[in-house]
């Protein structure tokens, strides 16, 4: 038989209020998932079928228990109010999809924002009476939010745009 070893995973996970920081929580749940067990993460991240649920494989066995260790992990990194919209799914991978659809949006709005992210980045410029570190922040969140959407910034653009 197939056994899955969990590592403990010292406190609480991540935690989403439905409101702002998805793409932070996102990166660090998909941490805290993986460092439980990467098997874990792979149910999350993708999909996976029982052919037999009648005559359950140890594969069967283990994607069941990672799924239900991921389900526990995001039921608990989240507000009840978010989980109202996630509460009638059954695998970790529909919650973890459902919870990217609704927070980033389709691909017409991961489009339209990448666009204006776009026009932002190449419209930057030093605000008066900006201090450089608030400077600095302020390019550092939009170059950020393009490499969210899976733009490649070179560093050069970014010392550019900084200058």
């Amino acid at each position: 038989m197939a056994h899955v070893v969990f590592n403990h995973v010292g406190g609480k996970p991540p935690f989403f209020d439905g409101v702002k920081n998805f793409d932070y929580w996102k990166r660090n749940m998909r941490m805290y998932l993986g460092s439980i067990n990467e098997q874990v993460w792979q149910v999350t991240e993708n999909q996976f079928v029982i052919l037999n649920p009648d005559n359950l494989t140890d594969s069967d066995k283990a994607n069941k228990q990672c799924n239900t260790m991921a389900l526990n992990v995001l039921y608990r990194g989240m507000d009840p109010k978010v989980f109202e919209g996630i509460k009638d799914l059954e695998t970790s991978f529909e919650v973890w999809e459902k919870l990217i659809v609704t927070y980033e949006g389709t691909e017409a709005v991961k489009s339209a924002k990448l666009y204006m992210l776009k026009s932002e980045f190449e419209n930057f410029k030093r605000k008066k009476d900006e201090s450089i570190p608030e400077t600095f922040h302020r390019l550092q969140v939009i170059v950020n939010n393009l490499k969210s959407l899976g733009v490649k910034t070179l560093d050069r653009d970014f010392g550019h745009k900084f200058l």
